[in-house]
């Protein structure tokens, strides 16, 4: 129990350095030059101007001057459940939206702590928004690994806990790796070996380079497990907030009364994107059209020798690498230790989509 309290112990230190570095990014540098730095978070997207004017569009059948919740809406919903029925290995009991995968994170952790739920066990990393929020909340957290699940002799210590519950977040998007299908079948047997309920932070999934969407993390039990998923995500459209959770639909009803009462009705551009989102997820152009640019900007910068992955990237727009070009005197970049990695100090996140990409290469894809 005592090594138990050390890991609690040290874990709250850890995230809460961590996240005093995040705020010093959003204060003290200026947000990281409005996000336009190469570690941040704007995206550059040529293939999307159709695709907002059809969400303008759309937003004119609304009543502007009406509240407006996105569990009224039965046909965004039913698109949702139909899509991941299509494409996943298990169906998804319910859905629950929300306006961006903060709000979602965020309402998870409330949900925890009224469900009476103390302490939880995670892969690392998650997302720093989840990790302060569960302590917030004053929710214990205990990693079931010491290393990330793309480090070498990465394994897992699960708990043997009946109706624990374990987080994680797939795939690992400062890498632009998934967790390996060995890891998911482990997780989902012990699941169902002690009826734990699993959370998966997938914003980032649905954006493989191959093009083969099948995310390995459908196959845990619907019925004890919670994914996020992230439409403005997967199509890199950031000034309109859309994501949703799939989860069981013994709770649904709660998580969406938690988010509705921490987050209120939802504006109606915000559903309006989310209907056209969903239709272009399903239908796969933007997000195919973004995989080849990303993948082939990864190899430019590759065959200029700009960068050294940690490891190949394989989805996503972000990757961990070490950059190889001269930068300007004390540029800033999101480095290993804002992952409590000290290690890996030479290696920063880096957005493949970063509007400052200049930096590395002169040809631009």
């Amino acid at each position: 129990m005592n090594f138990e309290s050390d890991k609690i112990n040290e874990d709250f230190k850890k995230v809460k350095l961590i996240n005093s570095k995040f705020e010093s990014i959003a204060f003290d540098f200026g947000d990281g030059d409005d996000g336009n730095f190469l570690s941040g978070w704007q995206c550059e997207n040529p293939f999307v101007n159709e695709f907002l004017s059809s969400v303008k569009h759309n937003s004119e059948n609304f009543d502007h001057t009406k509240y407006s919740y996105y569990d009224a809406h039965d046909d965004l919903l039913t698109s949702i459940l139909t899509h991941h029925k299509n494409l996943d290995t298990n169906q998804p009991e319910s859905v629950i939206c929300g306006c961006g995968s903060t709000s979602l994170l965020s309402t998870f952790a409330a949900y925890l702590a009224s469900a009476g739920i103390t302490r939880v066990y995670y892969i690392a990393p998650l997302y720093i928004t989840l990790h302060t929020a569960l302590h917030r909340f004053k929710i214990e957290t205990i990693a079931v690994s010491d290393k990330h699940p793309y480090e070498k002799d990465f394994s897992l210590n699960l708990p043997k806990v009946k109706n624990s519950f374990l987080l994680l977040t797939d795939p690992i998007w400062i890498a632009g790796v998934p967790i390996h299908r060995e890891y998911i079948e482990e997780i989902s047997k012990w699941q169902n070996e002690f009826d734990a309920t699993v959370f998966v932070d997938g914003s980032l999934q649905y954006m493989p380079w191959d093009n083969n969407r099948h995310e390995t993390t459908s196959i845990l039990n619907p019925a004890q497990t919670i994914r996020l998923i992230c439409p403005s995500k997967q199509l890199c459209i950031h000034g309109y907030r859309f994501s949703y959770m799939l989860a069981p639909s013994n709770i649904s009803r709660k998580l969406n009364w938690t988010y509705t009462s921490l987050f209120g009705p939802a504006p109606v551009d915000s559903i309006s994107f989310g209907q056209k989102a969903i239709q272009s997820v399903i239908e796969g152009h933007i997000p195919k059209q973004l995989s080849h640019f990303i993948r082939s900007r990864f190899e430019l910068l590759i065959s200029e020798h700009a960068i050294e992955p940690l490891v190949t990237p394989e989805c996503g727009y972000f990757m961990f690498a070490k950059i190889l070009k001269s930068l300007p005197d004390n540029y800033l970049l999101i480095d290993g230790s804002f992952f409590s990695k000290q290690d890996m100090s030479q290696y920063s996140k880096l957005n493949l989509l970063s509007p400052s990409i200049k930096l590395l290469t002169s040809k631009t894809n």
